[in-house]
């Protein structure tokens, strides 16, 4: 029996990896809808003719739709909606606004309207097979201890618009989703492959290292302050082939899935780990953690190519339970591997792809 993909965020990094991820059974693939805002056209046709390139896709398995999250219906017409009606048998919707700077209203629009948009497209294919919707493990906002997967409404606040507008929408995707079969994924800070060090986007832990690049001449640096709160970072392979499994296995029908690491490290080990691969020595002396934030002015900031939000993940103490991931992953070979072991893979990588190293070297 073959199947046919509906995906949002295309022509995003995680919404093409998973379809090469899926291209490895092309026999089983009908066809690929992938939606793309009109302004993304060019890329969407770049990522397009590179998946026809590294996989056994043919052209007519792929199949551009203009379209927009924010609009009911998507902005499709009539027409391709009665074609979809029929023929979509998954939909993958990891369309959202990412940003952690981003302003309340943006981010509510994309994350939480247009959640709901897709969620009603959904109920319009007759034969769904799975609604899996993207998440993030960071709907638990500023709730501190273990968080389990099967939790999500709470009364904590958030770091910012991205996290709060992600759990408004997952709350409302309960409320609208009705008897469809659905997986949530949530995962936690992508990092690159971890075996190759190949990376989706250079924020999040990239920004250490990026003060690591321009505090060259005066390494060893300090850490900053005492605390070793958890933080969870995972290669991004393990979220596609985690995603890819659960989401076409019985056992992940209406359930939520953690992808997060089960064996965290804290933030100074993490930093520890991240000066060691990059100067090649521990790090020497403590200063205050705030005055690290004082010091991170709009200035120092954009230098850093940093986001100052990004900070409040390497200092909240919370733990994500994956006692539903690991069960239904348990014989299937996919695990979260320990960061310890693929992070000098992760700096290594830096070194020699980050665009801004050929500037300092």
């Amino acid at each position: 029996m073959t199947r046919t993909y509906f995906m949002t965020g295309f022509p995003g990094f995680l919404a093409t990896k998973l379809i090469e991820r899926l291209a490895l059974v092309p026999e089983q693939i009908e066809h690929f809808y992938l939606l793309h805002l009109p302004s993304e056209q060019m890329g969407a046709i770049v990522k397009k003719n590179w998946l026809l390139a590294h996989t056994a896709l043919e052209e007519q398995q792929l199949i551009l739709l203009e379209g927009d999250i924010t609009q009911e219906g998507l902005g499709l017409g009539a027409d391709v909606k009665a074609v979809l009606s029929e023929e979509v048998t998954h939909l993958f919707h990891l369309a959202a606004l990412y940003d952690l700077a981003t302003p309340f209203d943006a981010a509510f629009r994309i994350n939480v309207t247009g959640t709901s948009h897709v969620t009603q497209f959904a109920k319009t294919l007759s034969h769904l097979e799975r609604y899996v919707y993207f998440s993030t493990a960071y709907v638990s906002g500023l709730r501190t201890g273990t968080v389990l997967e099967g939790e999500l409404r709470h009364t904590a606040a958030f770091k910012n618009a991205y996290e709060e507008t992600k759990y408004l929408a997952e709350v409302r995707f309960h409320e609208e989703i009705g008897t469809l079969p659905y997986t949530i994924i949530r995962p936690g800070i992508v990092v690159g492959h971890s075996e190759t060090g190949e990376t989706p986007k250079w924020d999040g832990v990239y920004f250490v290292l990026n003060a690591l690049r321009l505090l060259n001449n005066v390494a060893p640096l300090p850490y900053a302050g005492r605390a070793n709160a958890l933080v969870n970072l995972v290669p991004y392979d393990y979220v596609i082939a985690a995603t890819t499994y659960l989401s076409h296995a019985p056992s992940g029908i209406r359930k939520t899935y953690h992808l997060t690491d089960p064996f965290p490290h804290g933030a100074r080990t993490i930093y520890e780990m991240l000066h060691n691969a990059y100067y090649g020595c521990a790090p020497r002396g403590i200063v205050p953690f705030r005055l690290v934030t004082s010091l991170l002015t709009p200035g120092i900031a954009t230098r850093l190519q940093m986001q100052r939000q990004t900070l409040d993940y390497f200092v909240h103490p919370v733990h994500y339970d994956t006692t539903n991931t690991l069960r239904d992953l348990d014989g299937t070979g996919i695990v979260c591997p320990d960061l310890a072991e693929f992070l000098p893979l992760l700096v290594d990588y830096y070194k020699t792809q980050h665009p801004e190293m050929e500037n300092t070297q």
